[in-house]
């Protein structure tokens, strides 16, 4: 957690619950044609930053991926709708997840 969300504190609270999530599946949900709003460039930031902040068994939570997604807002990499709409992706594909 970068120091300016640990000092502002997240306003928006999810899952902080571990769930496998393969380096395939993040590619896939975070392509441009499934992100409209992002570029090559920004969807492969995303991809890069997802993947190192999984754990070495392939695990991170929604919370963590907020997260990250936040920090590279905050970096000025993605946009506020880029964030949030990978995020609505992202929690789709948990919940999906869950049933398998």
């Amino acid at each position: 957690m970068s120091f300016l969300s640990s000092f502002f504190g997240t306003s928006v609270q999810y899952s902080k619950t571990e769930r496998p999530f393969s380096e395939f599946d993040i590619k896939k949900l975070v392509l441009p044609y499934n992100v409209r709003t992002l570029d090559q460039s920004e969807a492969g930031l995303v991809e890069q930053a997802i993947v190192a902040r999984r754990h070495g068994d392939g695990k991170i939570s929604l919370q963590q991926i907020y997260e990250t997604l936040t920090q590279l807002k905050n970096q000025n990499k993605i946009s506020k709708q880029d964030r949030d709409g990978l995020m609505k992706d992202f929690e789709e594909y948990f919940s999906k997840q869950a049933f398998v």
